[in-house]
């Protein structure tokens, strides 16, 4: 008595070879379609799949396979040119490609004898023919695979339904007795490499074949689907892949700590996206760029125009000098703001007595000149709404009241789950110090476009640098004007 041993490699192939054998008596599926007679031979009709002819449709908004082709009659003029000359006298009847698939489904007749296993032997030549003249001559890759030509066993369910998009899992549903892991495996292995193969039980009803690539997957939907093993009848159907990324599942596992910080990115980002802009409308509201009550010929339109409504004399104001005083003053406060500033002015007085009037009279030279009215802001009923009156007053744009709550829950979220502040929360005193920060940049802007065109002005007129160029004119020196800031009737804070 001899004994053999086996190492697995070995194993490995006399496994394979088994398998194999029993995969090469599963034969291509041949229909009769002519009878012969008087021993004429009779007509057969069979069928092959060629994959890897067209990109795969990976989702719906997959636009690789309208880039290659865009009608199925070029497709079929595609596959057409892969094809050899058949053998036995076979003649190409139908080309059906399919679009998602990648590939392409080609029906040939041929005549043959009586017995339907000779039949099915000459249909497995020519399948064996056109496969070795595929791999050999066609030059098309994709993803540096080789086109193939595969014996369609079964009946292929020739369908356009949109969400059915190829997947590398696909369930098979046994139509009679349930058929177990070997024969599944032999079934579907020569396609390609399979990962896993899910059963709940061996009497189950399906089963779930999960290959390494995708055309394994689409070749094994072509080919096997209607076969019949035995008496059992077997349905594909690709199985519905969730396409989540690794990053979202990551996030979606570390959320304690990714919820606060997707938050804290949001709220920078929509301070990095909007500052600029409140800078720039801020700007607009000093120099008045996109007034147009200050283009003089539309200014004086509007100005007669309100006149002439409120139904007031046209005469001009009551002049300065007719007040005690005051003209004497509106000219004192015109010599010190037409200095570089160095401090503020404070000008006070009793109620009533042309504070206003003098202030209008020494800013009325002034380009740039912005007026913040306390009373307004003290008439405000929340810090909330004083921040957003200073903002409307100073022209501070887009305001975003929602973002303080929104910053306040997240920080409360952070503080609940790590124990800590995160310190992204916001107050209406924070947002007053950014309009106020946004403020002194947008003037610091506008003094540093003066010197530039002040600069540039002297350099076309020839004029020599002796004199300071770190100073503006008297004209271009930004005022604010903080008006009922001191009355002691507003409670203002």
């Amino acid at each position: 008595m001899q004994t053999r041993f086996l190492v697995p490699g070995a194993l490995k192939r006399v496994a394979w070879q088994h398998t194999t054998r029993r995969v090469q008596q599963r034969s291509i599926h041949v229909d009769c379609l002519e009878k012969g007679t008087n021993g004429e031979q009779t007509k057969y009709q069979a069928a092959l799949f060629i994959d890897n002819v067209f990109p795969l449709k990976m989702s719906r908004l997959d636009i690789r396979p309208y880039l290659v082709l865009r009608n199925s009659g070029a497709m079929r003029k595609k596959v057409q040119g892969l094809l050899p000359e058949l053998p036995h006298g076979a003649s190409i009847s139908d080309i059906d490609p399919h679009f998602r698939d990648g590939g392409s489904l080609v029906h040939f007749t041929f005549e043959a004898g009586s017995g339907l296993e000779a039949a099915r032997d000459k249909a497995q030549g020519v399948v064996d023919a056109v496969n070795t003249h595929v791999q050999a001559h066609s030059k098309q890759r994709w993803l540096g695979l080789a086109t193939r030509a595969l014996a369609v066993r079964g009946v292929p369910f020739c369908e356009d339904i949109v969400r059915m998009l190829p997947s590398k899992r696909v369930r098979v549903e046994f139509c009679g007795p349930a058929l177990g892991v070997e024969q599944v495996y032999g079934e579907f292995r020569p396609y390609g490499r399979i990962l896993d193969i899910e059963m709940p039980n061996d009497a189950a009803r399906w089963a779930v074949v999960h290959y390494t690539r995708l055309r394994g997957a689409t070749s094994a939907r072509n080919c096997v689907h209607g076969d019949v093993v035995g008496t059992t009848k077997l349905l594909l159907a690709y199985v519905r892949e969730n396409r989540e990324h690794v990053a979202v599942q990551w996030i979606k596992d570390h959320s304690k700590f990714m919820i606060p910080l997707a938050a804290a990115a949001l709220i920078a980002a929509i301070y990095a996206v909007f500052d600029p802009i409140r800078e720039f409308c801020v700007e607009n509201k000093i120099t008045h760029r996109f007034d147009l009550s200050h283009v003089p010929l539309l200014g004086d339109v509007r100005r007669a125009a309100m006149r002439s409504l409120l139904r007031r004399d046209s005469a001009p104001q009551q002049d300065m000098s007719a007040w005690s005083g005051l003209t004497d003053q509106g000219s004192r406060l015109a010599s010190i703001l037409d200095e570089p500033p160095e401090s503020f002015v404070v000008v006070s007085g009793p109620h009533g007595s042309g504070k206003t009037r003098v202030v209008e009279q020494a800013t009325a030279g002034k380009k740039y000149c912005i007026v913040v009215d306390a009373r307004k802001l003290a008439a405000e009923h929340s810090d909330l709404e004083q921040m957003t009156q200073l903002a409307r007053q100073l022209g501070w744009w887009p305001v975003f009241n929602s973002i303080i709550s929104i910053t306040n829950a997240v920080d409360m979220m952070v503080k609940a789950t790590t124990g800590s502040n995160a310190g992204i929360s916001a107050t209406p005193e924070s947002q007053v110090r950014r309009i106020l920060e946004t403020l002194a940049l947008a003037l610091a802007n506008i003094r540093q476009r003066r010197l530039q065109l002040q600069a540039r002005e002297r350099e076309h007129e020839g004029r020599s640098f002796s004199e300071s160029v770190h100073t503006v004119p008297s004209a271009d020196i930004p005022v604010i004007v903080l008006d009922n800031f001191m009355d002691k009737s507003i409670a203002f804070t």
